[in-house]
C-alpha cells in the first residue's frame, strides 16, 4: 500500500516540558547488558562537563545548572565492573565553579575541569564523576544526569 502526504506533518510539543540532561551521560546505561563506560583519557588537560536543555527549541530564559562531584560513583563503578579505579586526587584537577548557566536562546553550556596529568601516579587508573543536582525550575532526567570519566596515569 502506498499513500501520499498532502500536508506537512507538524510536531506538537505542547504539554511537553523541557528537561535538563548531560548530553553525553554514561551512567546509568540504557540496558542491563551495557558496555563498561571507559573513556581511557590519557594526557587530557581539560574535561568538559555539559548541561543541555533537551527540548525542541531553546528556552527563552536562562537556566542555572548545578553539578556535584559524585563521590559514591567510585565504589558503584568498581563494584559493577570489578575494577580498581581510585578517586582522582584533589591536586590533579581544578574546577572554578560547579554551576553553569545555559543562556536564554541556547540549549547547551559546559563547565571546564582542568586536569593536571603530571600529578597522577603512572601506574594507577582514576575516576571522577559529576551529577546534575539542580536545574532551576526545570526537571532533571534521571537517566542522563551523571557522567563518569576514567583517566589513566602517565
Amino acid at each position: 500500500m502506498s499513500g501520499c502526504r498532502k500536508n506537512d506533518f507538524i510536531l506538537d510539543y505542547s504539554g511537553i516540558k523541557p528537561i535538563v540532561i548531560i548530553p553525553n551521560a554514561n551512567w546509568p546505561g540504557i540496558s542491563e547488558y551495557d558496555l563498561q563506560p571507559v573513556d581511557s583519557l590519557f594526557g587530557v588537560k581539560e574535561l568538559k562537563v555539559y548541561a543541555k536543555v533537551s527540548y525542541a527549541f531553546p528556552l527563552e530564559k536562562a537556566v542555572k545548572v548545578t553539578f556535584v562531584e559524585n563521590q559514591d560513583m567510585l565504589a558503584t563503578y568498581n563494584n559493577k565492573w570489578g575494577t580498581g579505579y581510585k578517586a582522582l586526587p584533589a591536586a590533579a584537577y581544578s574546577i572554578s565553579s560547579y554551576d553553569v548557566t545555559i543562556a536564554a536562546g541556547t540549549q547547551q553550556a559546559f563547565i571546564p575541569v582542568t586536569i593536571y596529568p603530571e600529578k597522577f601516579n603512572g601506574n594507577d587508573d582514576y575516576l571522577i564523576a559529576f551529577t546534575i543536582s539542580a536545574a532551576g525550575e526545570e526537571m532533571i532526567a534521571s537517566n542522563a544526569k551523571t557522567i563518569v570519566f576514567t583517566l589513566k596515569g602517565q
